[in-house]
């Protein structure tokens, strides 16, 4: 009786033990991971900056001094400084901004808040450049990934604005 008891408790413990260490990633799996995801959220900047392209002269009048196609980021950086041109971001909500004339207004709220979700997924591809090479490679792609979810965002937001420009 007492043997058939050991070996429950040496099979429950052995168990315990896989499953305990099978799901645990090693370094090196995250520095595969972190490198996978860097390519990743690049290549999502890559699809966010043919929208913004696509987009920008569809959003403002006189778009050629706005929009250029090699600096897409520059491009929504413009458009967002054109649609601030008589109301303050800080104190006032973009509903009540007495906004300029706009080509399209509800792309261009929904660019708004594409260009928004874009900027903050720079602090985190920051921390994780400067955690990648400390070697700490779970917080780098960590870092890498919450990156990545407001690059999800914003490009959410482009292909909102990107339909209703087309009318869809």
């Amino acid at each position: 009786m007492k043997t058939i008891g050991k070996k429950w408790s040496t099979l429950l413990l052995s168990v315990l033990i896989i499953l305990c260490f099978s799901g645990m990633a090693t370094a090196e799996d995250y520095k595969a991971n972190y490198h996978a995801k860097v390519k990743q959220n690049n290549d999502t900047i890559g699809v966010i900056a043919g929208v913004i392209n696509y987009i920008c002269p569809k959003l403002v009048p006189d778009a050629g001094s706005i929009c250029n196609p090699k600096d897409p980021v520059g491009s929504a950086v413009g458009v967002q400084k054109y649609m601030e041109q008589n109301w303050d971001p800080e104190e006032d909500d973009i509903e009540d901004a007495d906004l300029p004339r706009l080509l399209n207004l509800e792309a261009a709220l929904q660019f708004w808040d594409a260009v928004e979700q874009f900027k903050l997924h720079y602090p985190y591809r920051a921390e994780a450049e400067k955690l990648a090479k400390a070697g700490k490679w779970q917080d780098a792609f960590l870092n890498e990934e919450m990156a990545f979810q407001y690059l999800v965002k914003c490009a959410s937001r482009g292909i909102f604005a990107k339909k209703i420009v087309d009318g869809e």
